[in-house]
């Protein structure tokens, strides 16, 4: 069996991290979403992967090549115009022998392998199948709704209220005829799922565990401390250097050629990637996940956050409930405030408008190449575009 990864559509309520990377690519605890999902495609037995790409695809070929470093083998199929995922699925039909195949939508992230259960049932019952899941809020997605026999029964594509309800979780095993299907639908998608439900039927496979689709970008913190919630042990490369006393609990996850200098605190879980450096005395706290070739300046502290890789973070910074796109650098003293002065909820200003995050606890999201000089305050919920340069906050 074949799997089809969709991972060419811009999701532009993601900005400031999505213009320079689609959304598959983003680094989640230290690895790619797109990585994470190829990762378990192997372990459940698939290794043919058609890969639809369009933004920003030469990061993705650059990254993983023919799939020969991960054990599989990828075929590249362009959409040169984003027209849903029914054009996407549909360009791919020269790809695919005339068998059933696996599609996965490549901007879903599950911190345990649901490959497995959706092959299980498909072929328990040889029927066409539809991962579901239940998140908190249901109000992003299309909802499904069950019969008594784990069937589909009904498909709502745009509910009017917010509630907890069943939803598509991106990952379905198809048989051919969804091609016909799409050519009598003019590629919607959405309609197809709807015939296909009420003719044939759609099987339902629950999926219980952790699961989401990244919409805005604290998103990007909610699945970065679902994947490291899993994590049981620490793992410690070799090559890595702990100089003189530095404290260790927990899952503390760190890569190869990384110095961690005295006085330093880890609380895992937490992640250093490759060739990175921590500063003296530095504090780096749960959830916390520096991407590879990062500098923590001495006396800093982080909490919560992600750094996609490639940052530089000044001495005596204090970084929480915040992301730093890669390439981003501080000067020192940078302070990320991350929380309201009376603890309310956080509201973002976003290029789509105001958004209510629900989030009482939130810090900044700041963009690829984004240079903060010395001695700045980044308020709740701020955002800071990609390429945007801070002067140093100085007094004369």
């Amino acid at each position: 069996m074949k799997a089809v990864i969709l991972a060419a559509n811009r999701s532009t309520r993601l900005s400031p991290f999505i213009e320079t990377r689609c959304k598959p690519m983003i680094r989640i605890a230290g690895q790619y979403i797109l990585d994470n999902t190829i990762r378990f495609l192997k372990a459940a037995g698939i290794h043919d992967i058609v890969l639809v790409v369009n933004h920003q695809q030469e990061l993705v070929r650059d990254v993983f090549g023919s799939g020969q470093e991960l054990g599989v083998n990828i075929e590249y199929v362009v959409q040169d115009e984003l027209l849903g995922i029914g054009h996407a699925l549909s360009i791919c039909q020269s790809s695919l022998e005339k068998k059933p195949f696996l599609l996965v939508y490549g901007d879903v992230l599950t911190d345990n392998n649901p490959f497995l259960s959706i092959l299980q049932t498909y072929t328990e019952l040889d029927k066409e199948v539809a991962m579901v899941a239940l998140p908190d809020s249901s109000k992003e997605f299309g909802n499904v709704y069950l019969d008594h026999e784990m069937k589909i029964s009904r498909l709502v594509e745009k509910p009017s209220d917010d509630q907890a309800n069943y939803v598509f979780a991106g990952m379905f095993v198809l048989f051919p005829k969804i091609f016909e299907l799409l050519e009598k639908n003019n590629n919607d998608i959405s309609r197809c799922y709807e015939q296909m439900i009420e003719t044939s039927g759609l099987q339902a496979c629950l999926w219980e565990k952790g699961w989401i689709d990244m919409i805005h970008p604290w998103h990007i913190l909610v699945a970065n401390r679902m994947l490291m919630s899993s994590w049981e042990t620490a793992e410690i490369d070799n090559s890595a250097e702990l100089r003189g006393h530095v404290h260790l609990e927990g899952a503390v996850w760190i890569g190869p050629n990384v110095t961690v200098e005295s006085g330093t605190v880890l609380k895992g879980p937490c992640y250093i990637g490759a060739d990175s450096y921590i500063g003296n005395n530095s504090l780096i706290r749960n959830y916390s996940a520096i991407g590879p070739n990062s500098i923590v300046g001495y006396g800093s502290e982080l909490k919560n956050c992600v750094l996609f890789g490639r940052n530089d973070v000044g001495r005596l910074s204090f970084v929480g409930d915040s992301v730093l796109g890669e390439n981003a650098s501080t000067g020192p003293g940078l302070t990320t405030v991350n929380h309201t002065i009376d603890f309310s909820p956080v509201i973002c200003q976003t290029g789509q408008g105001t958004v209510e995050t629900g989030l009482v606890k939130l810090g900044a999201f700041v963009g690829d190449s984004v240079i903060i000089g010395a001695r700045h305050v980044l308020g709740p919920g701020a955002i800071l575009n990609s390429g945007s340069t801070f002067p140093d906050s100085v007094t004369l």
